[in-house]
């Protein structure tokens, strides 16, 4: 009796681990073919993406057939494009506009930003240029200069402007000087209009003479908001002289602190 119960539980455990056994197989034959599945779909993925690119690049759609330039002022149409690195029937996938952007940017110091974007079938640019607040002397050639300290040559009408002409010595004096021309245009408006130069004394005041020869020692650059007081006197002592005397040598506002102002005039 004993015997009989053995042989029955051995066929029953022998049964069992060929199940297990059969399962694992069929797992492993599985995930062997998943594995196959996922390699066929990576490849038929890529391949079909890469064909899906080269269909896009190559349709007429994606073809610059215009390229619009606006913004302009003194750089013409035409300069920019000879610079573009790009022309019509080029494909507008291929372009890097970034590096269209930097190179023109280099060779154009009159433009303060340039952004180029692509539109449908097309390229928009769009320019921003360069305005004169001072004009500077360079090799003997005038340039006009902006409050980024950015100097660049003078197109078209920018020659004709009622800006001051700079004179320093070194850089940091051409900064502190557009650094008062920024302040003092922001309180004086289109009398600014009236001054042909700027520069230091050897004191380290800063003097300018007006249109008229009439030379103002200005004195020490004034903190923001003592500024539009000073030039609000200056002007009456200006108005209220040129209206007595026919020129005038100097108008010294070096002692405004104090409550002075000093009008040479030229007497005949």
């Amino acid at each position: 009796m004993t015997k009989k119960k053995r042989y029955v539980y051995r066929y029953v455990s022998t049964g069992r681990g060929y199940l297990r056994s059969r399962k694992r197989g069929r797992k492993i034959v599985k995930l062997f073919f998943c594995f196959i599945l996922f390699v066929l779909v990576i490849f038929f993925v890529y391949f079909s993406g890469k064909r899906l690119i080269d269909i896009i690049y190559e349709s007429d759609n994606m073809i610059v057939k215009d390229i619009e330039i606006v913004g302009t002022k003194n750089v013409t149409k035409a300069e920019i494009k000879e610079l573009l690195p790009f022309k019509i029937r080029d494909n507008l996938l291929k372009i890097n506009l970034s590096e269209a952007e930097n190179e023109i940017k280099k060779l154009k110091p009159e433009l303060k930003n340039i952004i180029i974007s692509r539109r449908w079938q097309k390229v928009r640019i769009k320019l921003y240029e360069r305005t004169p607040e001072a004009f500077i002397m360079y090799n003997d050639e005038m340039l006009g200069i902006d409050f980024d300290d950015s100097s660049f040559p003078l197109r078209g009408f920018m020659s004709t402007m009622k800006v001051p002409k700079l004179f320093y010595k070194s850089a940091d004096e051409r900064k502190e000087l557009l650094r008062f021309i920024k302040r003092f245009k922001s309180v004086c408006g289109d009398f600014l209009d009236n001054i042909s130069e700027i520069k230091f004394s050897n004191t380290g005041d800063i003097i300018f003479v007006m249109h008229d020869n009439t030379v103002v020692f200005w004195g020490i650059d004034e903190r923001p908001e003592h500024l539009p007081h000073k030039f609000e006197k200056f002007q009456k002592v200006y108005v209220d002289a040129m209206s007595k005397y026919k020129q005038l040598k100097y108008i010294d506002m070096t002692l405004y602190s104090s409550g002075r102002a000093i009008v040479k005039p030229i007497v005949d």
